[in-house]
């Protein structure tokens, strides 16, 4: 068996559809239905049940499918290793992020880990959630900052950084504006529900943020989805635009400054999104690829408790690794 039939594996598993695995690796749909049908023949094992057009692992499928990946990681990891070796360097490291928040992290940390490991490339690719989760599964990066509603994703594994508030934020003059310029981080906001929006001009982020969804499930439960004026990808633009009395935005608690004359509200439940470092599911963590954790935790403001949870969690993922290597 080749590494180019444990991608059929990987994507056929990604996908749940040999139609669409066969679309994302080049090759016609029966090629690859003929394949699988000779793969669990030769293995004398079903690697899928097949419901309708979706299949779904097997217990044997997840095994069979674990050593595949493990094997194309490490065909990843040695063309990553040839290709820093012909710069004189050891290892390569593939980070991505975002255009903004991911950017200015990688900034902060990379002086610190150039003088670690002098000895490893370390690169850095942004682009927005769906291209930097694709670029995980393809493998054509190491780790990605990332953003996300949930902390269980398929197919990646995810160390949170920080939890992140988001809520309203409404422009000078709103009737509903009151004096937030003694809010700090630590102050309790005042809560406020959608539909007291009514008449208000929105402004919301586009499909490719983490939060979208939600935004957009509670917007149309409250009958303000008419209302949108406006959608950016660049939530610093949409901070301004409130600023500037453009409209009202759902945007991190972050971006807030109690010196712009924004009012800042929160809901109930709170509405949580959650910043941290996503890589794909099984992929064995390098020394250098720890620190690197490590020192994007500690360069992202996180408070104490996540950089102990950083600490925990490279602890654990390390004596997983020694398990495996032991079986």
């Amino acid at each position: 068996m080749n590494i180019r039939h444990m991608q059929y594996m990987a994507a056929i598993a990604d996908e749940g559809s040999l139609s669409r695995a066969a679309r994302r690796l080049g090759v016609s749909q029966p090629a690859l239905t003929n394949w699988l049908s000779d793969l669990e023949q030769e293995l004398k094992t079903p690697l899928f049940i097949r419901s309708g057009r979706h299949l779904t692992l097997t217990p044997a499928g997840r095994i069979y499918l674990d050593g595949c990946r493990r094997i194309i990681q490490l065909k990843n990891q040695m063309l990553r290793a040839l290709s820093a070796s012909k710069k004189g360097l050891k290892e390569s490291i593939i980070l991505g992020g975002s255009p903004i928040r991911g950017a200015r992290t990688f900034a902060c940390i990379f002086t610190d880990f150039r003088n670690k490991y002098p000895e490893v490339d370390l690169d850095f690719v942004s682009g927005h959630n769906n291209e930097l989760k694709d670029a995980l599964l393809k493998e054509t990066i190491t780790l990605s900052l990332y953003g996300s509603t949930e902390i269980s994703l398929p197919d990646l594994e995810f160390i949170k950084i920080a939890d992140e508030e988001l809520v309203l934020m409404l422009p000078p003059g709103h009737p509903l504006s009151y004096d937030a310029s003694r809010v700090t981080p630590e102050t309790d906001l005042p809560v406020i529900r959608l539909e007291q929006l009514t008449g208000t001009p929105l402004l919301v982020s586009k499909s490719e943020t983490s939060y979208y969804s939600t935004i957009m499930r509670l917007l149309g439960a409250a009958g303000l989805t008419s209302s949108i004026i406006f959608r950016s990808n660049v939530v610093p633009l949409l901070y301004d635009m409130v600023r500037n009395g453009c409209g009202a935005a759902l945007i991190p608690r972050a971006y807030f400054s109690p010196a712009d004359s924004i009012s800042i509200y929160s809901f109930r439940p709170k509405l949580i999104a959650y910043q941290g470092i996503a890589m794909k599911q099984g992929h064995r963590l390098t020394d250098a690829e720890q620190y690197l954790i490590c020192l994007t935790m500690k360069n992202w403001g996180a408070p104490v408790y996540l950089r102990n949870y950083a600490s925990y969690y490279m602890q654990k993922k390390m004596e997983q690794e020694e398990t495996k290597l032991w079986m």
